[in-house]
């Protein structure tokens, strides 16, 4: 996950203003993004995972048999940028392709193993959420995914 902007430092804390684009939607996304994606990126590192590695790991869980470019799509990227974390996770033992009806397809599972990883970062997740929303009000952090969701494609 480089960011090209991940080495500029953050324009709130230097004082300095944000001019055109001060209260926008857009901006306010992008910087909580790049502090949601930091966290996670630090609560997952001591567990060998990236937040890639686990979206795709998730995702395949959630749907026994997803093709791979149905992950991708799901995850946002093309299948060249979804065919390593598959190769990585198959490594690990976490995931399976398994041949589809026609021979050509093939179908993704997640392993006994892989869910056993998911259940142990279910904790993990929740602390990294719990302290991602800490400044929100219950209501505001139960309504928050809900409003991502309706700005995310097909919302």
């Amino acid at each position: 996950m480089n960011d090209p902007d991940d080495d500029i430092p953050d324009a709130a804390n230097l004082g300095a203003g944000f001019g055109p684009l001060a209260g926008t939607v857009s901006y306010g996304i992008k910087r909580a993004y790049l502090r949601v994606i930091r966290d996670l990126e630090a609560t997952l590192a001591p567990m060998g995972f990236t937040p890639p590695l686990l979206a795709a790991l998730s995702i395949v869980a959630a749907n026994p048999g997803i093709a791979p470019a149905r992950l991708a799509a799901a995850m946002g990227h093309g299948r060249s940028r979804a065919a390593p974390l598959l190769d990585h996770l198959q490594a690990q033992g976490m995931l399976e392709r398994l041949a589809g009806p026609d021979r050509r397809s093939i179908g993704l599972n997640a392993t006994a193993a892989g869910r056993a990883t998911l259940r142990r970062l279910k904790p993990v997740i929740a602390e990294h959420e719990a302290r991602i929303t800490a400044g929100l009000s219950a209501a505001e952090a139960e309504a928050l995914p809900v409003l991502l969701d309706r700005l995310s494609p097909g919302g």
